[in-house]
């Protein structure tokens, strides 16, 4: 299995992913520390943690400046049009280190694996 994945963009860069799978708790903390903690609004707490996870899991990319890891700074220099791209192939590791909560609205459906409790 490979480590890494290339994802082409609409600018006609691309980006050098890791895999989801070789993400460790380390990577999950370095992620979470990218939050600002002046800024407590959603928005600002979701833009914060996208800009970590991207800084963890781009190794490379054909931009001219330096990646994330190296200068945080460079996320704010990718063409605008790249920047859905970039959300969507990073949503697989977001899935990993931070999964939904389950719903208990989940338990009164059929399709559901598991019974709801006994109240």
């Amino acid at each position: 299995m490979s480590t890494t994945e290339r994802v082409k963009l609409p600018s006609g860069g691309w980006v050098q992913l890791r895999d989801p799978q070789t993400l460790r708790r380390g990577d999950k903390q370095r992620a979470m520390r990218a939050i600002k903690s002046g800024d407590s609004s959603e928005v600002a707490q979701s833009l914060d943690l996208i800009n970590g996870l991207l800084a963890v899991l781009i190794i490379d990319w054909s931009y001219p400046f330096p990646v994330p890891s190296e200068a945080p700074g460079s996320l704010e220099l990718i063409p605008l049009e790249d920047d859905d791209a970039l959300n969507e192939a990073i949503e697989p590791a977001r899935a990993v280190l931070f999964p939904d909560k389950p719903d208990p609205k989940d338990a009164a459906d059929p399709a559901s694996p598991t019974e709801p409790s006994a109240a």
